[in-house]
């Protein structure tokens, strides 16, 4: 019997090993979790900065949209006066024909034939005045008039661009023909964006 109460008694050790483990185990984890963190806010500053970076580029590609637009704008306009729509007869250099602009008021077609959100031009007697103030030229008052409107597309938003021009009629006086010619203002707008 002796014997069998010498195997009984066992004595349970705790296995230190497990203990390490487990608590190694705890420290473990909590690291994966610091670097699971620490990635998702570098991920977050990344998109950040890109974000950041695309507005900026975004905003610089806006502004050169609008002076391209405003350059092309400015190169029509030094040619307008040369065009066939406008021309003086003869061979007169930036010069607008009066009586060709008259025919040309209220026109639908002229609305889209330039890429213009307004193209107006102003006579040397509406210089000093105000748009508002200006009298718009039409049959029944020509040439008593200070502005010609030939496209005005209402553009809350546009940027002008004006040249002086030389605006010449036909003028009759004293049983002789003559060109009556005045200094005048060509305006185009086109719409910033």
């Amino acid at each position: 019997m002796k014997q069998k109460k010498a195997q009984l008694k066992i004595q349970v050790h705790k296995n230190q090993r497990f203990l390490v483990l487990g608590f190694l185990n705890k420290k473990s984890q909590l690291k994966i979790q610091e670097m699971a963190f620490m990635i998702v806010a570098v991920i977050l500053f990344f998109i950040l900065v890109g974000l950041f970076a695309v507005s900026i580029l975004y905003k610089n590609l806006s502004e050169s949209a609008t002076q391209i637009n405003e350059e092309k704008t400015l190169s029509a306009i030094q040619y307008l006066a040369g065009s066939a729509e406008f021309s003086c007869t003869g061979s007169r250099a930036n010069c607008i024909d009066e009586d060709k602009l008259l025919v040309m008021l209220n026109r639908k077609a002229y609305t889209d034939f330039w890429s213009f959100s307004s193209l107006k031009v102003i006579k040397q007697s509406g210089f000093d005045k105000s748009e508002a103030s200006m009298k718009k030229c039409n049959i029944q008052n020509y040439p008593d008039c200070d502005l010609f409107v030939v496209v005005d597309n209402k553009v809350k938003n546009e940027r002008t661009t004006s040249s002086f021009v030389a605006l010449c009629r036909a003028g009759y006086e004293n049983n002789y023909n003559y060109d009556k010619c005045e200094i005048a203002k060509l305006v185009a707008g086109s719409e910033l964006k």
